[in-house]
């Protein structure tokens, strides 16, 4: 069985690596009995690309094993490159779309587990890093599923606004048309950098949204506003550009179990006036991400189906789109800054004889350039990973965005832990 990779597969093209730091040994053969056993469930990981003369096709069930390899690393320095060479390269399309490299150390090893992002998204990664983590010491009953594809969620054309998308892809294909091709390789100086919140201050900002009845993701979202204003001014992107996880009933096709590539994303305006006090942009972000991600849960069939009326463009004319964002946008991403959650990261139960001592993620792209900032929660403390390249921030507007966003935060929790103690104080004094 084959299907042609649709248009929105073709243009998600990049890597996603986890880095899980493990305390206690692992076997190697019973990380290859556990990496066959989430293979034979997830479709995607049993799928390789085929090129035929009319584009690239998905073939199910032709992978060989996922590559599974150890190395052993004495130093730091022999760690990075290790990681490196697993965040970089690129999937080959006879391999399977997955990979897996267990870097043992003095005090452990670090299990990085790599997926192609054309057939997962950032929690899918989850769902195979959790598997694969509960495999290594107990039974697990994995089922298949059937494939599902971005046309199965689209589903079939309905509705008097086709030809309205018809007419929109006809002329975005003519300008791509005329967009010349680039052979020469772009720059790419790729930029991570790594913070984490302390337990104390954590639990403060989460007992803070409790009482302002706002989810961390949009408290987190109007922190995030203000620290991009802050630190880089006129050059702030004009919006925040949030996934949405497509599992937990969103979209009816893909149980909470299965891997796919992505499920859409709503939209945040930058600098957009919500109120002076910190806490009132976050209800009001908070109704605001309501009531877009019911707006994109049903708009989701449309967009994919718009998406399969766009002409790929060659990897040529992505190098010249990408060097016109760079030449026309303020930050070479289009004006856009993307923020994931991941929520708390929860992969290895108390009976594990191992342990999960760190926890972090890294993206690279090969296509259009990525700019953007992840978190996740691990062992009690609120952590975060920016994402981007030199292209589109420097490395002193990233420091600055890192304070801005630190002392944005601080602040907001500090204020409210002065007025919970002035309440107090107030309660107390009318006794």
């Amino acid at each position: 069985m084959k299907r042609k990779l649709t248009t929105i597969e073709r243009l998600i093209d990049g890597n996603l690596s986890y880095q899980l730091a493990i305390a206690g040994e692992l076997s190697m053969e019973r990380l290859r009995t556990a990496l066959d056993c989430v293979q034979s469930k997830h479709p995607a990981l049993r799928m390789l690309i085929r090129e035929e003369r009319d584009g690239l096709y998905y073939e199910l069930d032709a992978a060989g094993p996922v590559p599974l390899r150890a190395a052993m690393c004495r130093s730091e320095p022999d760690l990075a490159r290790e990681i490196e060479r697993e965040e970089a390269v690129a999937f080959a399309p006879h391999e399977p779309q997955l990979r897996v490299a267990w870097l043992r150390t003095d005090h452990g090893g670090l299990l990085l587990i790599t997926a192609a992002h054309r057939i997962c998204d950032g929690m899918s990664v989850l769902i195979v890093a959790k598997e694969l983590l509960g495999g290594l010491h107990r039974e697990q009953a994995l089922l298949p599923y059937a494939p599902v594809s971005p046309l199965d969620v689209a589903g079939a054309a309905h509705g008097t606004d086709e030809w309205k998308r018809r007419l929109a892809a006809a002329a975005i294909n003519g300008l791509i048309g005329l967009v010349p091709p680039s052979h020469k390789p772009l720059r790419r100086d790729p930029v991570r950098r790594e913070w984490q919140v302390d337990t104390g201050l954590t639990a403060a900002l989460k007992d803070r949204c409790r009482r302002e009845r706002v989810s961390m993701h949009a408290a987190l979202l109007a922190i995030l506003d203000q620290a991009l204003q802050a630190a880089l001014g006129k050059r702030a992107p004009t919006r925040i550009d949030s996934p949405i996880d497509a599992r937990r009933g969103r979209l009816p096709l893909l149980k909470d179990d299965m891997l796919f590539f992505g499920g859409g994303s709503f939209k945040i305006a930058v600098g957009r006036e919500r109120g002076a006090d910190l806490w009132e942009r976050a209800r009001n972000i908070y109704r605001e991400m309501g009531e877009k991600i019911e707006q994109e849960l049903r708009d989701i069939p449309g967009k994919y189906r718009f998406c399969e009326m766009l002409k790929p463009p060659s990897d040529d004319k992505v190098r010249s789109i990408v060097r016109l964002g760079d030449a026309l946008s303020r930050n070479g991403n289009w004006n856009q800054f993307s923020f994931s959650n991941l929520g708390p990261i929860d992969l290895v139960g108390p009976d594990a004889p191992f342990r999960l001592e760190e926890f972090s993620v890294s993206v690279r792209s090969f296509g259009v350039r990525i700019l953007g900032l992840m978190a996740f929660s691990l062992h009690g403390q609120l952590r975060f990973v920016y994402v981007g390249e030199e292209q589109c921030m420097s490395l002193a507007e990233v420091d600055a965005l890192e304070r801005a966003f630190m002392e944005h935060l601080r602040a907001q929790v500090a204020r409210g832990e002065r007025a919970t103690g002035l309440a107090r104080v107030l309660e107390v004094a009318s006794e």
